[in-house]
């Protein structure tokens, strides 16, 4: 009989099958019917071809994709039982009483908002009228000084029950998907001090048991002194990343080694390749091992139980549950003595990890983990063979230097398209940065603070040393990366790219070292059985390479020239909504490229979530832009002026425009100084012109008048909101009004001083549409077709009032809103509207407004 499917790697056509299959799933779900009839037929098909002794190529494919396909569900199109949290939310407020099922991470390092989260299993629903059982998980966020509880705890505290949502905005974070992946789809927030502790699980479950340990070695850490080294230690040895800075973190990503932050394949790695070489070392010393040929086979069974004793005080992330997947099938060829095909071994350990959990292909992590394992592995096997035995020490040396530089070299340019994906930067140094810090952290301080763990049982002083050894190593490694995060090169920005340039990355990549000629026959890697030709028999490049390289050059120059187009060469006038939640921000994109930012959103305080790095950023970095020409704060309360200061200090900013209205916040402040310290050119507002035309667009200054500060002393009505900058830009037919938070008052004002100047196509809507703005004299005189409202969903000032969305209706406006329909882009050739928002829903029906 012949083999029913016969590849020269039989996994790796099957792996992409199952990942494609898997993608469709989450972007076509709910067809599971079709799915199950595709799998009977192709099993009568593969089953026709057994019995006829045929060859299958394809059959294999379509099994792997619809089982792919079918993997996903659970979390694409999930069915909810009628007690699911899920169908409790956006309503009362609730008495929830749950169980602790992960290790609280307090992510707030302000004293003056302490939070924390965690995510609670929850048991019981109950109000003033009713108790009943309910299933289903809630990410909790608590805020303020909270009892000590940990996993496994039962605690109770009252919340409403809202919905997991995103900032719905183009190449902005899918956070829905990332908490359906962990199968949580509703939130809850509360006061530390209104939880309260019912139950503390005293028995020791295998996961309290772990969490013991890991909290008796965080205080073993702790104990070697305060200071960044320790908080790094406690991330390299226990997984605990929560008490590093953002600015520490930051230097490390500057420098190009913050993956050293997360435990990973890296760590998992280095230590089973210590442990392999430690053990294998030890078992050559007893003869009757030698003798039966064991000591490959002993040290790879030895290994596994740091690996897996490292992973369990990381407290198992899933990056370090694939990483310990990876690392046993590597150390597995050993003991079942397989030829080392490394390429089929990693497709192998892919094609588990992602039958174990499916979500994994859709995060960064697995995306990271597997593209620099594959540029390693296929990189290195470019390379001509250069070890050789009768070389003498210095020379091997050297050659050890070089294939660990070529090693951090193709890991950079397998992960680079994924690390401008995720992180739109990337670092001119890291490959530099990696050879100093890597080995240290690697082969010293991970090795050493492990050491100590499996010391301190029996010698709490000899813990205690080992982890001061490793506090002093890491010491003087924060001066390495301090001194390369520091370089004013050390880092680029970089756009966002598409699905479609990173697949001409990687085509690329592989075509280039397909070009290199090669006379032998193997190299160095012996990656066996590649199944690629990368030379034929004379030397030359192989056609079939040529007409890659070729094909994906001419659809990168395409790619260029539509990016080119969009950015620079369109002659229409495009004016984004972007949803920031609660508060305002809009981007208008000028025929020939000219870029204008209005507000930037934020949050109140010191909030931890930063809007510009967070929303903004992400939305010009898929637009490809790193310039903006103009940034135009309307006044300085936080939910407008936040998100400007992570734009002013990494973005290109050229203009700065503001009504000069200073404010005592810290982030005014801050904004101020990044002003002056990026040199970017600030006018008085009284310098200022009212007017300027900027490629055909007239954009007007309207509000407030020129003496409005000198007026505050005796009308007690201009506050910041009042006093907002109002815009109104016009090409051709349309125009759109930009009013900031200007209320009632300013309202009347502004039509006393422009009355003609305020008719405009687009309003978007004054104060978030609250009942003090949007009076029926402005009204009057704006006379807009589309109002567009932003306000974050079921905000706690209730925006936008019921009365002024009934005002709006009764004109019979068009009304669209960021908290229902996501960014709203309207774009112009003056004549008509184009109107597209993230979210379709029916508030409005389909429209298109001529001139």
């Amino acid at each position: 009989m012949r083999a029913v499917c016969v590849y020269s790697r039989p996994i790796i056509p099957l792996l992409i099958s199952l990942m494609f299959g898997t993608a469709f799933g989450w972007w076509f779900p709910g067809h599971v019917k079709w799915a199950y009839i595709t799998i009977l037929l192709n099993a009568g098909w593969i089953l026709q071809k057994i019995i006829r002794q045929e060859t299958a190529f394809i059959p294999p494919l379509i099994l792997f994709f619809c089982l792919g396909y079918l993997s996903i569900q659970t979390w694409a199109s999930p069915e909810f039982p009628p007690d699911h949290l899920i169908h409790f939310t956006d309503s009362e407020r609730w008495q929830i009483v749950g169980t602790i099922d992960d290790t609280p991470i307090n992510d707030g390092t302000s004293a003056y908002r302490k939070k924390a989260r965690f995510i609670l299993k929850a048991e019981r629903l109950a109000n003033k009228n009713k108790s009943f059982p309910v299933t289903g998980k809630v990410r909790v966020t608590v805020y303020g000084q909270r009892p000590e509880f940990s996993i496994g705890d039962r605690v109770t505290f009252a919340s409403r029950i809202k919905p997991i949502r995103n900032f719905n905005n183009p190449g902005g974070f899918d956070y829905e998907r990332y908490m359906t992946f962990k199968g949580i789809w509703v939130a809850a927030y509360t006061r530390g001090d209104k939880i309260v502790l019912l139950e503390n699980k005293s028995e020791k479950k295998i996961s309290r048991i772990i969490e013991d340990v890991r909290h008796h070695i965080v205080a073993l850490i702790e104990d070697s002194g305060p200071g960044a080294q320790t908080n790094l230690l406690k991330a390299l040895i226990v997984g605990k990343r929560s008490s590093i800075s953002p600015t520490l973190r930051e230097r490390f990503n500057r420098a190009g080694i913050g993956h050293i932050l997360a435990i990973s394949g890296l760590h998992i790695g280095i230590v089973a390749s210590v442990a392999f070489f430690i053990f294998r070392w030890l078992l050559s010393r007893f003869f009757f091992v030698l003798w039966r040929g064991w000591s490959k086979k002993g040290a790879a069974l030895l290994s596994l139980v740091p690996v897996f004793v490292y992973a369990m005080l990381a407290g198992m992330p899933p990056s370090t549950q694939r990483a310990v997947i990876m690392v046993t099938f590597f150390l597995m060829t050993f003991l079942f003595e397989r030829e080392h095909d490394l390429i089929n071994t990693l497709a192998l350990a892919a094609m588990l990890i992602l039958v174990v959990y499916p979500p994994s292909l859709f995060t960064a992590s697995f995306q990271l983990s597997f593209s620099a394992v594959l540029g390693i592995l296929f990189g290195m096997s470019k390379m001509q063979k250069t070890a050789s035995p009768e070389k003498g020490p210095w020379y091997r040396l050297g050659n050890i230097f070089f294939n660990l530089l070529f090693a951090s070299l193709f890991a950079f340019l397998g992960t680079l398209p994924f690390v401008m994906l995720y992180f739109n930067q990337f670092s001119l140094v890291g490959l530099a940065a990696n050879l100093f810090i890597v080995p240290l952290v690697g082969y010293i301080v991970v090795p050493m603070g492990l050491f100590s763990v499996f010391v301190y049982p029996f010698s709490i002083y000899g813990a205690s040393l080992g982890m001061n050894m490793c506090a002093a190593v890491l010491a003087k490694i924060l001066y390495i990366v301090r001194f390369f995060s520091d370089l004013p090169f050390a880092a680029v920005k970089t756009f966002t790219p598409t699905s479609l340039e990173i697949c001409c990355y990687y085509f690329l990549f592989w075509a280039i070292l397909n070009f290199k000629r090669s006379k032998e026959g193997r190299n160095a890697y012996n990656l066996s059985n590649t199944g690629e030709e990368s030379v034929e028999k004379n030397g030359s490049v192989p056609k079939s390479v040529k007409v890659v390289f070729v094909v994906v050059l001419l659809v990168m120059c395409a790619d260029v020239c539509y990016w080119m187009s969009e950015r620079f060469w369109h002659d229409d006038l495009r004016v984004t909504a972007i949803d920031v939640g609660q508060g305002s921000s809009a981007f208008l994109e000028f025929p020939g490229g000219y870029s204008l930012l209005i507000d930037g959103g934020g949050f109140p305080g010191d909030s931890t979530f930063d809007t510009g790095s967070r929303i903004i950023a992400p939305f010009l970095w898929r637009k490809k832009i790193k310039t903006v020409d103009t940034l135009i704060l309307s006044h300085p309360d936080s939910d407008h002026l936040n998100g400007l200061l992570y734009i002013a200090e990494h973005f290109n900013v050229k203009n700065v425009w503001t009504n000069n209205e200073t404010a005592q916040s810290v982030n005014f402040q801050n904004f101020m100084k990044i002003i002056e310290k990026n040199n970017i050119h600030m006018p008085l507002f009284k310098d200022l012109p009212r007017v300027h035309v900027i490629n055909g667009v007239e954009l007007k200054i309207l509000y407030p008048p020129e003496n409005f500060i000198d007026k505050k002393q005796t009308e007690t009505w201009r506050n910041f909101n009042n006093n907002s900058l109002v815009v109104r830009v016009r090409f051709g037919s349309k125009s759109f009004l930009l009013p900031g938070d200007i209320q009632e008052e300013a309202e009347g004002e502004i039509v006393s001083m422009a009355a003609s100047d305020l008719k405009s196509t687009v309003l978007l809507a004054p104060h978030h549409g609250s009942k003090s703005s949007s009076t029926e004299l402005f009204l009057d005189k704006v006379s807009p077709e589309i109002v567009i409202i932003s306000s974050g969903w079921k905000n706690r000032f209730g925006f936008p009032h019921p009365s002024v969305l009934k005002r709006y209706k009764q004109r019979g406006y068009r009304i669209y809103r960021t908290d229902h329909n996501g960014a709203v882009a309207i774009s112009t050739d003056g004549q008509s509207l184009r109107i597209h928002s993230e979210i379709s829903r029916d508030i409005n029906p389909p429209l298109r407004i001529p001139g």
